[in-house]
């Protein structure tokens, strides 16, 4: 074992010499995984919503990757045990959704706002987490692809391989439910960030948001049983739906 070896820490990524000193693999295929996962510039350095905190800077929370990541993996589990009694969803598909749909931000180094995010954007967040996963075997990385591709499913972007557009296919027909879940959870999640931000006093955000998400909300709940009543209730949607006619 070589125990004299020293890697500046500074500048770890996918491409990190440290990798290249474990060309062995002597601890198996998932040590490379959770490397990558937790080298910069990593989640800490995510910084979601930017454009509203360069405008208004310390008048709001500034959240990083990790505090979504802990934000939205509440609210989702929450939002599962809601459902349970009106619709039946896959939640280990759900969960492993949950758990890895934002990590290739962390590996890329940027979070892409949602009102200029493209496909080719969702695309190479794509490959990226396909070049963390996709040597972990076939016990591993066709679950694990099919649970990072059930929120592309709905779309199905064309410039995406054929082997994903094919499983996104299957996912929109068999996992329809599910897909409509956490697209509709994800953007309750954005709305509840503007929400903190109204209450700071900043109103401006609430308004671009709820413009965005209050429609598409109204049509998941149109069709995923039990997501009017215990999510996106009479109550909180009128709340936004007031919201999107506040000052631009």
């Amino acid at each position: 074992m070589n125990t004299t070896t020293t890697v500046p820490v500074s500048g770890d990524g996918p491409g990190h010499l440290l990798l290249t000193l474990d060309k062995d693999r002597t601890l198996g295929p998932a040590f490379r995984p959770w490397f990558m996962l937790q080298s910069r510039p990593g989640q800490e350095k995510i910084i979601r919503f930017g454009q509203y905190v360069e405008e208004f800077g310390p008048r709001i929370r500034e959240q990083d990757g990790h505090e979504h990541r802990a934000s939205v993996s509440f609210l989702f589990t929450y939002a599962m045990m809601k459902l349970r009694k009106h619709v039946a969803l896959d939640e280990g598909l759900l969960l492993r959704c949950i758990n890895h749909h934002d990590e290739p931000e962390g590996i890329i180094g940027k979070d892409v706002i949602a009102p200029t995010k493209t496909d080719k954007d969702d695309l190479e967040e794509y490959l990226a987490f396909e070049s963390i996963y996709s040597e972990l075997g076939d016990d591993v990385w066709p679950e694990l692809q099919r649970a990072f591709l059930l929120q592309f499913c709905l779309t199905n972007p064309a410039c995406f391989p054929d082997d994903a557009r094919t499983i996104m296919g299957a996912l929109a027909k068999e996992k329809r439910n599910e897909a409509l879940f956490f697209d509709g959870v994800q953007r309750i999640d954005y709305l509840y960030y503007a929400y903190e931000c109204h209450l700071r006093g900043v109103h401006k955000i609430l308004h671009g948001v709820a413009v965005r998400q209050v429609e598409k909300l109204d049509r998941i709940a149109q069709e995923l049983p039990g997501f009017q009543k215990e999510l996106w209730t009479a109550r909180v949607s009128l709340f936004f739906k007031t919201a999107t006619k506040l000052p631009a």
